[in-house]
């Protein structure tokens, strides 16, 4: 399942939640991303919390369990070149 249909199931649980509880009803629900997929409570104990208190915090806890390979290719940006007195990063063309 993808994350951000993962982060939605969350709505209907209950808040506070402990990551146990999250576990126990989610706990199994795989997470795609990238070339690989990970269960919700591998990417939840990478997160570190150990309770929400809101549906909010769940999700963002989610989003920042994921691996570094989760977000594609580390560093790219099409959008921002380096500030004033920063060296930047080789332009790759593809």
């Amino acid at each position: 399942m993808r994350i951000d249909e993962t982060a939605a199931e969350f709505e209907t649980h209950d808040f506070p939640a402990t990551r146990e509880s999250v576990c126990e009803a989610h706990g199994d629900t795989r997470v795609q991303f990238a070339d690989c997929e990970e269960t919700v409570t591998t990417v939840l104990e990478r997160a570190g919390d150990e309770e929400y208190q809101s549906y909010e915090e769940l999700r963002t806890a989610l989003f920042c369990g994921l691996p570094a390979s989760a977000v594609g290719r580390r560093f790219y940006s099409d959008r921002n070149s380096p500030a004033v007195g920063e060296e930047g990063r080789t332009p790759v063309s593809f």
